[in-house]
């Protein structure tokens, strides 16, 4: 498991209703909600937190992940490949954003039963269908990362070009991410009691 994290400009998006040091805390407890959910999958063990960020990364080892720093933030794609090389060649890797809300550890297990049905490449989009949301791979493929760029449909593409048998998994707490202000009221207006929404509520009145 990969989890990159920016530490440049840190959720920039929601300045309009947050400042910097609310987008910080709010990015911090974001991922402190899907490290829980990690750990209730059983998987935040193998969970590796990539960051230029030396707080981010003491905070995540303490809950239990594994720090990977960065010599700066290079964007996810740097990141990624950062995690990769830390994990090394042959394992089955899943690649998910910091800032999943809603997700819920069903479908976390779902979306990792996939793979053993026999598909080389596992991916569940954003709400818009334009960023990568999950990505699950063999790290040490020639699999081109394309985040930030349309990610879902390229990477998606990539499997076709290359051969790969993909599955696809549109389950709403893996497609739900924050990243614009509308996402931010979607996420003040669910019943979610994690830290992060009520952040959101708190943030919005």
């Amino acid at each position: 498991m990969i989890i990159p994290m920016k530490s440049n400009r840190v959720k920039s998006r929601l300045s309009a209703f947050l400042s910097e040091e609310q987008r910080t805390e709010f990015s911090r407890l974001l991922l402190g909600d899907l490290m829980a959910v990690l750990k209730e999958a059983g998987i935040l063990h193998s969970s590796l937190v990539v960051s230029s960020d030396r707080t981010i990364l003491d905070y995540a080892v303490k809950q239990g992940a594994t720090a990977v720093p960065e010599e700066e933030d290079a964007g996810v794609n740097a990141a990624v490949v950062r995690g990769l090389t830390a994990v090394g060649g042959g394992v089955t890797v899943l690649v998910l954003p910091s800032d999943l809300p809603l997700l819920r550890p069903s479908e976390l297990r779902r979306l990792l039963r996939l793979k053993t049905a026999g598909l080389d490449v596992v991916l569940a989009p954003s709400l818009g269908f334009n960023g990568t949301n999950a990505l699950l791979f063999v790290s040490g493929s020639d699999f081109p990362l394309s985040y930030d760029d349309d990610s879902f449909w390229n990477h998606l593409g990539s499997c076709g070009r290359l051969g790969l048998r993909a599955g696809v998994s549109c389950e709403s707490g893996l497609m739900f991410d924050v990243d614009a202000p509308d996402d931010l009221r979607l996420l003040s207006k669910s019943r979610s009691m994690r830290k992060s929404a009520v952040f959101a509520r708190r943030a919005l009145r």
